[in-house]
C-alpha cells in the first residue's frame, strides 16, 4: 500500500507540473496573440488616418469662389470683431414666431428646414436676430446668474460669462445672418431656459450630424466647430448656423475651415 501511495504521489506531482506548464504556455500564446492583434489594429488605424489626410483638400487662394470678403453675407463679427452697423429693422423678416433674420436669407433657411424635416429632423429656431440691447440683457443675466448660483465675485462671473456669451456688439446674431436651431426631439426634452437646450451634447445627435453634413448646400456653415476655439474665440456650438452663401459654405466645409481662416485666404 505504501509503494502504491508513493507511485500515486509521483504521478500526481508529474500531472500537476504538466498542468501548470500547460497553463503558462497557454497564457503566453494568448498574450502574444493579443499583442499581434493590437499592433495590426494600430497599423490599420494609421493607414486609415493617412488615407483620410491624403484625400482632404488643401485650401488655396487660386481656387477660391468668385466672391469678395466685403460681400454682405461674409461680414465678420465675433470676439475680436465688433459689428459696425446692425441690420436695419426693415431688413428683417420673421422665420419662426418672433424670431427674425435678414430678409435675404429667408428662402435659404426655409429650404434647409424643409430638407431637414424630410430627413426626419424638424427644426426649431431657438434664437435668430438679436439687437445689441438684447445681447446686453443676455450678457447681464449670465453674469448675475453665475454670481448667484456659484457665489463668485462680479469679476469672476464676467470672466466665466465671456467664455460662453458674446459681449454686446460682438455677436453674430446682430447681423441677422446667424440662427440657433435644434430639432424638435431635442427641443421637446427641454422646457426650461434656452441655454439648457443649447448644449454641445446636441452635436452627438443625428439631427446635428445631418445639419453639419448638409447645411452647406443651402449656404450655411456650423460657425463654431469643435476644436477651433483658438481661432473663433467661441466654444463649440453645433446648433449655431451662419449664412455665408452656397459657394463659400461649400468651400469652407470641404476644406474644414472656419470663417476667419476662409476670409484670410483673400488677403
Amino acid at each position: 500500500m505504501k509503494k502504491l501511495s508513493k507511485k500515486r504521489f509521483v504521478f500526481g506531482f508529474i500531472f500537476l507540473g504538466a498542468f501548470i506548464g500547460a497553463l503558462f504556455l497557454g497564457s503566453q500564446i494568448f498574450l502574444w496573440t493579443q499583442g499581434t492583434t493590437i499592433v495590426a489594429n494600430q497599423q490599420r488605424t494609421a493607414t486609415s488616418d493617412s488615407t483620410t489626410t491624403s484625400t482632404s483638400e488643401t485650401p488655396s487662394a487660386s481656387d477660391l469662389p468668385a466672391v469678395s470678403p466685403t460681400d454682405w453675407d461674409l461680414v465678420l463679427v465675433g470676439p475680436n470683431n465688433q459689428i459696425i452697423e446692425e441690420v436695419a429693422a426693415d431688413q428683417l423678416t420673421a422665420i419662426s414666431g418672433s424670431e427674425e433674420v435678414d430678409s435675404r436669407i429667408v428662402d435659404a433657411y426655409n429650404q434647409l428646414a424643409s430638407a431637414a424635416e424630410a430627413a426626419g429632423y424638424p427644426l426649431v429656431v431657438v434664437s435668430a436676430f438679436r439687437s445689441v440691447a438684447d445681447q446686453q440683457q443676455v450678457y447681464d443675466a449670465s453674469v448675475n446668474r453665475r454670481m448667484s448660483e456659484e457665489n463668485i465675485s462680479y469679476e469672476q462671473a464676467v470672466e466665466e460669462t465671456n467664455v460662453q456669451v458674446t459681449q454686446p456688439g460682438y455677436s453674430e446674431h446682430h447681423t441677422g445672418l446667424a440662427i440657433d436651431v435644434v430639432d424638435s426631439d431635442w427641443y421637446n426634452n427641454y422646457s426650461n431656459y434656452a441655454s439648457d437646450m443649447l448644449d454641445p451634447l446636441f452635436g452627438e445627435q443625428p439631427a446635428a450630424q445631418w445639419l453639419a453634413a448638409n447645411c452647406a448646400q443651402y449656404g450655411f456653415i456650423i460657425r463654431y466647430p469643435e476644436g477651433r476655439e483658438d481661432i473663433t474665440g467661441i466654444t463649440y456650438e453645433p446648433w449655431h448656423l451662419r449664412y455665408v452663401g452656397v459657394d463659400s459654405a461649400e468651400y469652407i466645409t470641404s476644406h474644414n475651415l472656419t470663417l476667419e481662416e476662409y476670409l484670410a485666404l483673400f488677403n
